[in-house]
């Protein structure tokens, strides 16, 4: 199975970034003030950041057109150059990087964990053919994420973000998602698309505020699911961001990857 080449991580994270992370192995501390590192931090964050090659390369040969990344750490926050919020290495974009450079052009990402991906939209903040789409609680952290941030240079126009108010529950989210995600997506005509998807909006999560049930994650789904199988042949990957509440995120999943399956 291909493994995730050194020099690759280096097209989403500086070198810098890189060895930040490499020289942690073997120690314990804290790369800032909510991202603490153990001895097996690095090999635990390349294996996370590996599975989604893994993930391409199955649905490259034929023999899957959906799956999912079960894995920690998260990656979402990650940026070019800071580690943050839990987050070393940023998963889904290294994934979209090595998408594009096996012939998938155009990308949607949609990030529906209940924290603003700061660190995907900077990576691909100025990249024309990966439109990143994250729906999040606002106010919250990162404090980014706001609808006016929409790309910038040849990247105009493909970043979206839609800021949540806090308790905003199923039905909230199934009209933005029918009336702004879908539509948005049909517009951008994505060869694939990939999920930042995050359980902690979940009505039982400590960290968010927000009130979709079990059943709303799997109506989400469903939804764009539904809509990927008419714009790029049901070519769906998706990676687990964040979930605090274990019963929660476990039943989350369940229902995610059943949906995932039921269309596979």
């Amino acid at each position: 199975m291909k493994k995730l080449p050194n020099e690759f991580l280096n097209e989403i994270h500086s070198q810098n970034h890189i060895q930040k992370i490499e020289n942690s192995k073997g120690k314990r501390g804290y790369f800032d003030s909510d991202t603490p590192f153990t001895e097996k931090s690095w090999i635990s964050a390349y294996s996370a950041a590996n599975s989604g090659i893994i993930l391409s390369e199955f649905l490259i040969s034929g023999t899957i057109k959906n799956g999912f990344s079960l894995l920690r750490p998260p990656g979402h926050h990650a940026e070019h150059n800071r580690i943050m919020g839990f987050c070393m290495l940023n998963n889904v974009a290294i994934t979209a990087r090595y998408l594009q450079n096996n012939g998938f052009k155009k990308i949607f990402i949609i990030d529906w964990d209940v924290h603003h991906g700061n660190g995907t939209q900077e990576i691909f903040y100025e990249d024309p053919n990966i439109f990143y789409l994250s729906i999040h609680q606002f106010p919250f952290y990162p404090m980014t994420g706001l609808a006016t941030e929409t790309g910038k240079g040849k990247g105009i126009g493909t970043t979206k973000n839609i800021p949540m108010q806090v308790n905003s529950g199923d039905q909230a989210y199934i009209q933005k998602f029918k009336e702004i995600i879908v539509p948005t997506m049909e517009r951008f005509e994505p060869d694939i698309v990939l999920i930042s998807a995050g359980f902690d909006a979940h009505k039982n999560d400590p960290l968010g505020g927000m009130n979709i049930t079990t059943k709303g994650f799997e109506d989400l789904t469903r939804i764009i699911l539904e809509s990927a199988d008419k714009i790029c042949s049901g070519k769906v990957l998706s990676f687990l961001e964040g979930g605090y509440d274990l019963a929660a995120l476990s039943e989350s999943v369940e229902v995610h990857v059943a949906a995932l399956n039921s269309f596979s």
